[in-house]
């Protein structure tokens, strides 16, 4: 038998509106969410910026190897070298990214079914907040428009480009729901299932979001068990403690997979370390809150043309951007005088606060106190972000209040009165901002152009906020029914989020095309790469003749890359740029003619060869040192090795003529095979990242790989002829299949006996 607990109902209020199915809801949510998408699905605009450069490169990475039976622990075509499927945002794992596999053709993934993937997300996110808000009681037809306001909202608009978060915040409203029946009914079923959405939810490859979503459950935890304790006693109520810690217990084995490989990953990479200043970047300013109503006032970032005026880097735009739309945010703070007999009405106006107050960031100090007092705040940038949990609370008060606004409406002149005039002065108060130049520059170059964009958003505002004034009263004097006048709010916020960001989320760049762009070099380099292993140096400053993650599409050996979570020991310390490239085995390079503007690529003579053989060692374990070391004439990397720890032999002895042979027969993404001989024992070198997991197999006969030249794979080998393996075989990857496949098991297990149990007969 379940429990549930006593709690306020929204179905208490007078119903306005008939019940309509679920169906419908669906289709509705599923039709405006296309629409809004209409040019992506037609390909008449593409999505863009890191969804081009990032997130299609690595989904046609992923998918291309699972189409090959190759699964992509490491990634040798970006960055010298580095562990793809450690590297968290490659969502290796998650389902839907595993089902594109399905889609590749002629060993291209096409970017389109990418696009899909986002834009199903979006329906995905609706539709579950749809059941959430009818969960907590609230009637479907204003549920519908919680289901609306959280995929079409400014925040998620803003993100489209940006695969991982949408992904994510798509399940946010299924796992609250599925933690909220857990706690109620006392579910161990419902346990079962929330904690492996929250452990799939997590292999998406957003830690920070994993985080923000794991702190807002335990929020909603110490609401419902303190309100359990208040009606039931503390013993009645430990149930929930014991719920709470399975549902996470389950997540983190579901995830330990992607988990424990990230884990060993971070230390070694740029962001092993943050500090308090660079966490800040993101705020959201004081002044910004006016976009709550005049979204666009201080511009906007389009792939074509920016408008964005605030002194801030161009990214800030969509990291700050939290707009509701109107009608969420009237209908949200109609919630508002619910908060005292409503525990969920004030616990999703306390969220939503508490969000917005974080995403201020080092401009007040809820932000500063989460980064020194909340363990793992300190790991994470752009405060701006948790503006999620003001987007996920106000969408769901707006299905409470949405309610509340139409019962006032039609039950209450005096109410009604107040409520159109608020709007309507909020219109003439909107189209005054610009016009007193609020926040605008009075003087300087750009000062006209910024009035006219600020006045631009302020009068679409004013418009949208009378029309808005026009329906409300349409409805207050009955000339519209409740249902025609939600129809009509539904349609008013399709249109007002479609000025907000329908030209932000279009691109005009064909992502086929864009790295179809250098398709003869990219030719040329294949044909002479199955000769020759060789890498390629294709960036100047910002100047770029293949796009840094070019690689993983073409599956050409590049020196750059582009990545969250790139490596600190990137490129090894020498005397110039060149030298640098010839011990990374780089053979051609780009070659910039700043006065002219032109760019071509040149070919190396000096540079070394991906695997060869040295015969002497010299051993340097300080960092310092050891770089001093190779900036300097002495080191030659063609004659010398560099240890950082003592190998089994070290021969200082420097060797010439030795007829040594190192032959590259088999190169996969987790393994490399080659024959090896040489007359005397000596240091066997692979031009290839070194990094822990890597195992080297001498003749069957497994040998420890050394770093050395800075980061680089050195291996001693005795002298004669042998067959050399390295293989990339990370335990962390190991332990967390183990601990996955265990915790998969274990819950299908423990769900069929407790769907099994409650359908046994009770004795009477």
């Amino acid at each position: 038998m379940t429990q549930r607990s006593k709690e306020p109902s929204a179905e208490k209020a007078v119903p306005l509106l008939p019940n309509i199915k679920d169906t419908h809801a669906i289709l509705v949510i599923a039709l405006l969410v296309l629409l809004f998408f209409r040019d992506i699905l037609l390909q008449k605009a593409f999505l863009w910026d890191d969804f081009l450069y990032f997130i299609y490169p690595i989904r046609n990475f992923a998918a291309l190897s699972f189409a090959m039976g190759e699964i992509p622990l490491w990634n040798p075509y970006t960055f010298v070298g580095m562990p793809f499927m450690a590297d968290i945002q490659s969502g290796l794992f998650y389902i839907p990214n595993m089902l594109m596999t399905l889609f590749v053709q002629h060993n291209l993934l096409n970017y389109y079914w990418v696009e899909l993937l986002t834009i199903a997300h979006y329906v995905l996110m609706g539709v579950t907040m749809y059941y959430l808000a009818k969960d907590y009681g609230i009637p479907k037809a204003y549920a519908l428009f919680s289901g609306l306001a959280y995929p079409l909202s400014g925040f998620m608009i803003a993100h489209a480009v940006h695969l991982v978060h949408i992904c994510q915040m798509a399940w946010i409203p299924l796992i609250l729901l599925l933690m909220r029946r857990t706690l109620l009914q006392r579910s161990f079923s419902y346990m079962i299932l929330g904690g492996v959405a929250l452990g799939h939810a997590a292999l998406v490859g957003f830690p920070q979001m994993t985080l923000y979503i794991v702190f807002f459950l335990f929020l909603f935890f110490v609401v419902e068990f303190a309100a359990s304790i208040k009606e039931s006693g503390l013993w009645k109520s430990l149930p929930m403690a014991g719920l709470a810690g399975g549902f996470i217990l389950i997540s983190l084995g579901v995830m330990a997979v992607q988990f424990l490989p990230t884990l060993e990953l971070v230390p070694t990479s740029l962001r092993s370390e943050i500090a308090y200043e660079k966490t800040s970047g993101g705020s959201i300013g004081w002044e910004q809150l006016i976009t709550l109503i005049l979204p666009n006032y201080f511009g906007q970032v389009r792939q074509q043309a920016s408008t964005f005026w605030l002194q801030r880097p161009y990214w800030e735009y969509w990291e700050t951007s939290f707009y509701l739309g109107l009608v969420p945010l009237l209908a949200a703070a109609a919630a508002l005088p619910l908060v005292r007999k409503n525990r969920n009405v004030a616990f999703f106006a306390g969220v939503g606060l508490l969000g917005l107050l974080y995403a201020i960031g080092d401009n007040f100090v809820v932000h500063r106190f989460f980064y020194d007092n909340v363990p793992g705040f300190d790991k994470f940038r752009v405060p701006g972000r948790l503006a999620l949990y003001f987007t996920f609370g106000a969408s769901l008060l707006a299905g409470f209040g949405l309610q509340e606004l139409f019962n006032r409406l039609t039950q209450s002149a005096r109410q009604a009165r107040k409520i159109i005039g608020v709007v309507f002065v909020g219109a003439v108060a909107a189209w005054l901002a610009a016009q007193a130049g609020l926040f605008q520059p009075s003087t300087g170059e750009y000062a006209a152009q910024i009035h006219e964009i600020a006045s631009h958003a302020s009068t679409t505002a004013a418009v949208l906020l009378l029309i808005l004034g026009i329906v409300l009263l349409s409805l207050h004097k009955r000339v519209v029914s409740p249902m025609v006048a939600l129809g009509l709010l539904a349609v008013f916020h399709f249109v007002d989020l479609n000025l907000y960001g329908f030209d932000y989320v279009n691109g005009a760049v064909n992502p086929q095309e864009y790295f179809n762009r250098p398709a003869q070099l990219v030719g040329a380099m294949k044909e002479e790469g199955q000769h020759e292993f060789f890498r390629i140096n294709a960036r100047q400053g910002s100047t770029m003749i293949m796009d840094r993650n070019q690689g993983m599409i073409d599956r050409v050996f590049m020196l750059e890359g582009f990545s969250a979570l790139v490596l600190q020991r990137l490129y090894p310390p020498t005397q110039n740029w060149d030298k640098t490239c010839d011990l990374l085995n780089v053979k051609y390079r780009i070659q910039v003619d700043e006065q002219a503007r032109t760019m071509g690529i040149r070919r190396a003579t000096t540079y070394l060869p991906r695997a060869y053989i040295v015969y002497s060692a010299k051993v340097i374990p300080d960092e310092n040192s050891l770089k001093s070391f190779m900036e300097s004439a002495k080191f030659e990397p063609s004659r010398i090795a560099v240890f950082e720890e003592e190998p089994p032999f070290v021969d200082t002895a420097e060797v010439d003529s030795v007829p040594w042979k190192a032959t590259i027969t088999s190169y996969t993404l987790n393994s490399i095979a080659l024959d090896v001989s040489t007359p005397q024992r000596g240091y066997l070198i692979l031009s290839e990242m070194y990094y822990s997991g890597w195992n080297a197999y001498i003749d069957g006969s497994q040998q420890r790989i050394y770093r050395v030249n800075w980061n680089q794979r050195g291996i001693p080998i005795d002298a004669g002829s042998h067959r050399v393996e390295v293989r990339f075989e990370p335990a962390s990857f190991t332990t967390g299949v183990w601990i996955t496949l265990g915790t998969v098991g274990l819950s299908v297990l423990g769900f069929v006996y407790s769907i099994a149990r409650k359908r046994r007969p009770h004795p009477q």
